[in-house]
């Protein structure tokens, strides 16, 4: 195989996790509901993630929106959704709470069902594991000590030649 040559033998998945000193009911409140998410994470929700809804997230300060369907919805447990980013393919993104010791959370994300040649799937790969660990770490000071950190905004604000 030569340098510019790249092979995978199997579609790439996201998977990040982050323990989050909060009891599960906390940690999934802020996932589902839209008015507390959007102060870490996206600019709008259209309505709450519940069993079967259908929302749009959208990130004003990039022009972007996802159209957001709950697939699987466990109450403090679990939520999968399949998005559509507009970039490309939906994938499915799956949040699982598992409770830790004390009354801490250990927040695991996957996004799965990828589509593209190599490039096309490591940009995605990279990009979605970047904002997942973007949200992750935004999600825990938020929850752990209130602050708001603009993680999501700040990585590539609007003027600067990126």
């Amino acid at each position: 195989m030569s340098g510019n040559e790249l092979r995978l033998t199997e579609v790439p998945t996201v998977n990040v996790g982050m323990l989050i000193r909060r009891s599960p009911e906390v940690v999934f409140e802020v996932l589902v509901d839209p008015v507390i998410t959007s102060r870490i994470w996206f600019t709008n929700g259209s309505g709450r993630l519940a069993p079967g809804a259908v929302v749009t997230w959208e990130w004003e300060m990039y022009g972007a929106s996802a159209r957001v369907a709950v697939e699987q919805f466990e109450e403090n447990r679990r939520v999968a959704f399949r998005w559509d980013g507009g970039d490309g393919p939906s994938t499915l993104v799956e949040f699982r709470l598992q409770p830790f010791q004390g009354d801490t959370t250990y927040v695991r994300v996957t996004e799965s069902g990828f589509r593209g040649d190599a490039d096309e799937l490591l940009r995605a790969i990279a990009n979605s594991t970047q904002g997942f660990s973007f949200f992750l770490s935004a999600l825990k000071a938020l929850l752990e000590h209130d602050v708001i950190l603009s993680l999501v905004a700040d990585h590539q604000p609007a003027g600067l030649d990126l």
